[in-house]
């Protein structure tokens, strides 16, 4: 059963404003990072090869810390891990602007992708903690909204800010923002009440973490012919027994990291599968989509910047209406509409060649932004729904770390099969289609799952005073 925390319908609003903040910082953080790195290596006249770890390192950390991070909230609470990452985020994110090296620029990246690894697991356990569940779908609905746009902005701020002051700024301008988190957390988020005396479990944290991180490694730089097949194999291996010492020290320990029931609830594995193949098909077609404009349309880089922008815009304006709905209906039916849509649209990929006009483009990226939309807020709603208040921070920590490591897949494997096909088929356009028949299926399949997602009861939420 969920524990909200009764406030009034103003400090409600004023709490989401404050967390989605740090969503915000935690995006663009990432998203403006591509803008600015051609930059980045001219200064420090570095290679594509070292510099790309400027962008990899951030990913691979926030997302495979997050685990921990819920786990640390349950314990002494959300908001305290979340005002110590905002903090230490706004350090790192200004000292990057005065890195002498790339060296120390790749650490402070680090540094930074440690800080924001709270954000995710803190942002939704607030929100899951401050909005009753009749209200909690709309209120996930606006954090997807800011995702969504922030994805969508922070390329286009990245260019104005490196063209009009350098790099620097781009550093610059997110430690501004994680400042104004900084403000807004101590000043609006209620105290925590909670310290756990609880024993954390760090035989459980580090084997889980350590073998993710050795499979996002492996996903983004290991399949990519980086390092050898036979290095390659043996981090598959590393990774694979520690995932078996996890699983063996979790089994027996009285207060585990992870309770294994967690992974075997249906609900919350059908929750997990269906966001993590909402997050496939979108990383998967934003690798896609630039490649296609460009290498089989021939279009320019503007062409394509304002080709894509539907995609995010569409997926952006409509979380928070799909949440609301979600709300009323529940999120079974949001999100096997949302995914059996994308499939539907995904089919319509399949007919694009070089001349095709823009119009069908844009109506196409128009519909799969709008059935991504009603998939991305009812998850985060329903997640919330299915565990128990005392590892709700671990458990949507888990839950964010496999849909990043379920789009981190789809990126790789979408870009493997373009590479490949379009070596081995006598055109590009064919591999292309090959990976639109990947996409429909993974979205297809995605739409027959979530018709065994949960109904939310009024029962899961009880409200407590402060």
């Amino acid at each position: 059963m969920q524990t909200v925390v009764k406030t009034s319908p103003t400090r409600r609003w004023w709490i989401l404003a404050t967390v989605l903040i740090g969503s915000l910082v935690g995006t663009t953080g990432n998203s403006m990072m591509n803008v600015a790195l051609p930059s980045i290596l001219e200064d420090y006249r570095a290679g594509l090869d070292s510099g790309v770890w400027i962008v990899t390192i951030y990913v691979l950390l926030f997302s495979t810390l997050m685990p921990i991070c819920g786990r640390l909230g349950d314990m002494f609470g959300y908001r305290r891990i979340y005002l110590v990452g905002m903090a230490t985020l706004a350090v790192w994110s200004a000292a990057a602007a005065f890195a002498p090296n790339l060296g120390w620029l790749i650490a402070l990246r680090a540094l930074a992708g440690i800080s924001n690894a709270p954000t995710l697991p803190a942002v939704m356990a607030i929100i899951a903690t401050t909005f009753p569940a009749n209200e909690r779908g709309g209120a996930l609905g606006f954090w997807a909204t800011v995702n969504a746009a922030s994805h969508g902005a922070g390329p286009v701020l990245s260019g104005l800010l490196v063209q009009s002051f350098g790099w620097p700024a781009v550093f610059w301008f997110n430690a501004a923002v994680a400042l104004i988190g900084v403000v807004m957390i101590a000043a609006c988020l209620p105290s925590d009440s909670r310290r756990s005396r609880e024993h954390f479990d760090l035989v459980g944290a580090s084997t889980l973490t350590g073998a993710m991180i050795l499979m996002l490694f492996n996903l983004t730089v290991g399949l990519n012919g980086s390092v050898s097949l036979e290095m390659n194999l043996l981090l598959w291996g590393a990774c694979a027994g520690l995932l078996a010492a996890f699983g063996f020290s979790q089994a027996r320990l009285p207060h585990p990291f992870v309770d294994l029931r967690l992974l075997k609830r249906r609900a919350y594995a059908a929750v997990t599968l269906v966001s993590g193949a909402q997050l496939f098909c979108l990383f998967g077609l934003q690798l896609l989509l630039p490649q296609f404009l460009r290498g089989v349309q021939g279009r320019s880089f503007a062409e394509t910047g304002l080709l894509v922008a539907p995609l995010a815009l569409t997926l952006a304006v409509v979380s928070p209406l799909a949440g609301r709905l979600a709300d009323t209906v529940g999120g079974r039916l949001t999100c096997a509409l949302g995914m059996g849509l994308v499939a539907a649209a995904g089919a319509g990929m399949l007919f694009w060649t070089a001349a095709t006009p823009v119009l069908p483009l844009v109506l196409t990226l128009m519909a799969l932004g709008f059935g991504m939309g009603l998939t991305q807020s009812p998850t985060a709603s329903l997640v919330t729904l299915v565990v128990e208040k005392d590892r709700l921070g671990v458990a949507l920590g888990i839950f964010n770390m496999l849909r990043f490591v379920m789009g981190t897949l789809g990126a790789t494997v979408f870009g493997v099969i373009l590479e490949r096909g379009s070596q081995i088929a006598s055109e590009t356009l064919a591999a292309f289609r090959l990976d639109f028949g990947l996409f429909i299926a993974a979205a297809a399949a995605a739409a027959l799952l979530a018709l065994t997602l949960p109904a939310p009861r009024a029962h899961q939420t009880a409200t407590v005073e402060p």
